[in-house]
């Protein structure tokens, strides 16, 4: 039952406050339908999966206000969310195919050292950030094909458009409103999916659910 308002308020941010100026309203309506995914899952069982869900929408929070004052904030909270996933996820998968893992990696490469000149003292945070991803990357493409996998990529995707929207773009670019658009996608399909496809794994595995 908490999908269904989870999906309304995110279908509302995508579709409309993602273009408004930073305020109040804005703020719980992007948080909310974060927020309501992890409640889903804590009742579903993977308490796990909610404790990242719950820490994204923390993140979500700090990154729906200035920059100035949540970027460092949102970013940690993100990360922590990252080593939760990895945690709960690790035991899911096996050996990553090479040449996947590499394609992964160069990009991750590519996007900080396009960066590295841009972030100053934001170069520490966001490296840790990106080692993080790129292992949470290397978990998804380790796990047989499905809706868990997809969501985490999905994810690590919408890392990599907030990097490009944030560092490489001024803000006046005219692309700047379709990757507003295209991240929350990414981002918030992405959660979902992973809470999905959590589900279903989990309960199919005995007593799975109790590390979840």
């Amino acid at each position: 039952m908490l999908l269904l308002p989870a999906a309304a308020l995110a279908l509302a941010y995508g579709a409309v406050w993602t273009l408004r100026p930073v305020s109040p309203a804005r703020s719980v309506i992007k948080t909310g339908s974060t927020a309501l995914l992890a409640l889903a899952g804590l009742w579903a069982g993977v308490p796990g999966i909610a404790l990242a869900l719950a820490l994204g929408a923390i993140g979500d929070w700090f990154l729906s206000r200035p920059r100035e004052v949540g970027f460092l904030p949102g970013l940690g909270s993100f990360a922590l969310g990252h080593g939760v996933y990895l945690r709960v996820l690790w035991p899911l998968a096996g050996p990553p195919g090479l040449l996947a893992s590499l394609v992964l990696s160069g990009v991750a490469l590519a996007l900080i050292s396009a960066l590295w000149s841009r972030l100053g003292a934001l170069r520490g945070p966001v490296a840790a950030y990106a080692a993080l991803s790129v292992a949470l990357g290397l978990v998804a493409l380790g796990m047989p094909a499905g809706l868990l996998p997809l969501g985490l990529l999905a994810f690590i995707l919408s890392d990599i458009v907030l990097a490009v929207a944030l560092f490489l773009l001024p803000p006046s670019h005219p692309a700047q409103p379709v990757l507003s658009r295209l991240l929350w996608v990414l981002y918030w399909g992405g959660q979902a999916a992973i809470l999905l496809g959590a589900i279903r794994v989990f309960s199919a595995i005995d007593g799975g659910a109790g590390i979840a």
